[in-house]
């Protein structure tokens, strides 16, 4: 039996909806009786796996013209990732908004961006490229396809959210979400088009990698609750992860 890649996505719509009910959205994001920047307060800890995803799309995700010429899915998922191309600079953007950007040295830096403490989205990213290298052009899709709902989700949930200072962030904001929204991959054009049908193999691998991706991302969420739950200034924050990783180095010298 064949099956359009049209009812992939339908699956992955299927456990959008069952990720919303994820207690990131209903105890963080979704919680007005905390502040803007308590809800937001996880922010930092995405950068491994923004920047990471933009170099998925430009190294993992995206292939020649000669192939995606051949592949239909191909030239669709070719498209995405460049369109994905600057939605990291908005985050950059955000880190001052967030009271999160603090000047210091280059090693200060590289020991916060591969400490414990980020290293939910160092993983997050690593997990993603072993999944789609040597996977067939139906699998990635339904891979980016299910990473798009993840994040149109979140964003979804991120609309409004006003900072402290009254400001909404780019990134994690309103600006993002109608970005998101607004992909071609999800245009009223892909879903009227002849896309290729799957058989039944191919349909249970395409939601295999959905059903793996959510997983992922559930455990994410998780760490970015449990983080922010957890913790509250982020100067204070940098500096405990700075000094553990000296009093580490110290050790090993010793």
């Amino acid at each position: 039996m064949e099956l359009s890649v049209q009812q992939v996505i339908d699956y992955i719509e299927e456990r959008r909806k069952m990720y919303e009910n994820h207690d990131f959205f209903a105890q963080l994001l979704d919680d007005e009786s905390l502040s803007g920047d308590k809800r937001l307060s996880w922010g930092p800890t995405v950068i491994p796996f923004i920047m990471g995803y933009s170099d998925l799309n430009k190294y993992v995700f995206r292939k020649s013209e000669g192939e995606a010429e051949l592949d239909p899915l191909q030239e669709l998922l070719n498209a995405h990732t460049y369109e994905e191309d600057f939605h990291w600079q908005w985050m950059l953007t955000d880190l001052e908004k967030l009271q999160a950007d603090r000047t210091m040295p280059l090693s200060d830096s590289a020991r916060i961006l591969w400490g414990a403490d980020f290293q939910h989205s160092r993983r997050l990213c690593m997990e993603l490229a072993a999944l789609a290298v040597g996977a067939p052009t139906y699998a990635v899709f339904a891979m980016v396809e299910a990473i798009e709902a993840v994040s149109v989700t979140i964003f979804t949930h991120c609309r409004g959210i006003a900072l402290q200072d009254g400001r909404e962030c780019e990134f994690f904001g309103t600006k993002h979400y109608l970005a998101e929204a607004s992909h071609s991959i999800k245009s009223p054009e892909v879903e009227r088009a002849s896309l290729p049908t799957l058989d039944d193999t191919q349909r249970e691998e395409s939601r295999k990698m959905v059903d793996r991706v959510f997983s992922l991302f559930d455990d994410w969420s998780r760490a970015l609750l449990r983080f922010a739950l957890e913790h509250d200034e982020h100067d204070r924050k940098y500096k405990r992860i700075i000094q553990e990783s000296k009093d580490l180095l110290q050790l090993c010298s010793d």
